[in-house]
């Protein structure tokens, strides 16, 4: 019963982990700067040339970095014509954003300490030696799980799977913006799209190789001595 309800909890940690790595590698210039250099993106409706709404996206994405100026850059940008980029609805969402960030990425890295000092404790434990790679396996196996319910949603139904993730993420309506606010017209919708589908995908490929090592780990492992419980 012990060793099952160890198994558990790791394997509800994996998810998690996975996502937050994926958002990880996103919230970087390179991906930025690539969704809104690549051919095909879609045009500011107001026109903002490319490298205004480049250099406004970039700050969006550093104020909401841990360890940043955060809002303050936001507050500070401006358009081309001089009046403030963000509006008061915009600071208080990127705000919410940043918080939310920062928590996950805090999670994250207690869930991976966590995560590790198990596997040493347990290592040497012919009882419990196991734990761990099959948490992982179970873990890995339930992402896929998740992923294969969660991809269709993203490709045929993104607009209320958007919604739906704001809804439970954020309170209040501090993320319903008008088509003329700046956040609009620097991530719009194509923006988030691809990044739901890459990270689905980064997902699915740390899944796999997580699942395929802890599947080899416990090969190399044999089988559990009769007695554990």
């Amino acid at each position: 019963m012990a060793t099952t309800l160890g198994v558990v909890a790791i394997a509800f940690t994996v998810t998690p982990v996975f996502i937050v790595n994926a958002f990880r590698a996103l919230a970087t210039d390179r991906f930025v700067r690539f969704e809104i250099e690549r051919d095909g993106f879609p045009a500011d409706p107001s026109g903002l040339s490319e490298p205004d709404r480049l250099r406004l996206a970039l700050t969006g994405l550093h104020s909401i970095e841990p360890g940043s100026e955060g809002i303050v850059l936001l507050e500070h940008a401006r358009l081309p014509d001089g009046s403030a980029a963000f509006n008061r609805r915009e600071l208080r969402h990127m705000t919410d954003v940043r918080s939310r960030l920062a928590a996950a990425f805090g999670l994250q890295l207690v869930a991976l300490v966590l995560l590790l000092g198990l596997a040493l404790a347990l290592a040497r434990s012919a009882r419990w030696r196991t734990v761990v790679p099959r948490g992982l396996l179970l873990g890995s196996l339930l992402t896929l799980g998740i992923a294969a319910l969660v991809a269709p949603v993203i490709l045929l139904g993104f607009d209320g799977f958007f919604l739906r993730f704001h809804e439970i993420f954020f309170s209040g309506d501090s993320w319903r913006f008008a088509s003329s606010d700046t956040l609009l017209r620097l991530y719009p919708q194509v923006f988030w799209q691809d990044t739901a589908k890459l990270a689905a995908a980064m997902v699915v490929v740390q899944a796999i190789v997580v699942g395929l090592a802890a599947w080899w780990w416990l090969r190399r492992i044999g089988p559990e001595p009769r007695s554990a419980s």
